[in-house]
């Protein structure tokens, strides 16, 4: 006598990929924008468009590495949206001073206010890897692989500290705090992100 046991399981649904048609698969942002936008962690526009040259304003910035960083949403505290996550920025000294939350957000800002969220650890380089920048947050993310910088044809990298940020190049830091596989970090305290509008 042969005795067979057979145990059903439930098959794990298959999410499809959010794409948009302004984002190819050649595009250096593509697996950024296409993993978080399948995860939910980011959107697109009512058009279908993702607009990836579009630039992140200090409210969309705030909300979306507050969370990331485990942070609870905040109430709002005034008649902007992001009002809360001002407050709460100030109050934990992310930020050093009130901004308008509808600005466009420079890359050192990034840097700083992700760095101080995450609660990253000081910088141990002795050199920088950029020939631009010497900002101690810049370095704490670069050393946390989060931030790369841009490479020239010379091959040194420049980080653009001053320059606005757009959406393809927030989607990868953001994609490296969601999906930090690659990264030093400890990231096991790490809560779901929340859609960056």
């Amino acid at each position: 006598t042969v005795k067979i046991t057979v145990t059903a399981t439930t098959p794990t649904p298959v999410v499809p990929v959010k794409t948009f048609p302004d984002v190819t698969s050649t595009q250096w942002y593509y697996t950024y924008v296409t993993d978080l936008a399948t995860a939910g962690v980011i959107n697109g526009f009512e058009d279908g468009t993702f607009r990836p040259a579009g630039e992140v304003t200090y409210a969309q910035a705030l909300k979306t590495i507050m969370l990331a960083a485990g942070y609870a949403e905040p109430a709002k505290t005034g008649a902007h949206w992001a009002s809360g996550y001002l407050t709460t920025a100030l109050a934990d000294g992310l930020l050093e001073k009130t901004v308008n939350l509808d600005s466009k957000i420079s890359r050192n800002a990034i840097a700083e206010i992700a760095a101080k969220a995450l609660k990253l650890p000081k910088s141990t380089l002795t050199r920088s890897p950029f020939t631009d920048s010497n900002n101690e947050y810049v370095l704490a993310l670069y050393e946390a692989g989060i931030v790369t910088g841009n490479k020239l044809a010379d091959g040194t990298y420049k980080y653009y500290g001053v320059n606005s940020i757009v959406r393809s190049e927030f989607a990868a830091i953001v994609w490296r705090i969601s999906f930090p596989s690659s990264s030093t970090w400890n990231w096991s305290s790490m809560l779901p992100l929340a859609a960056l509008d």
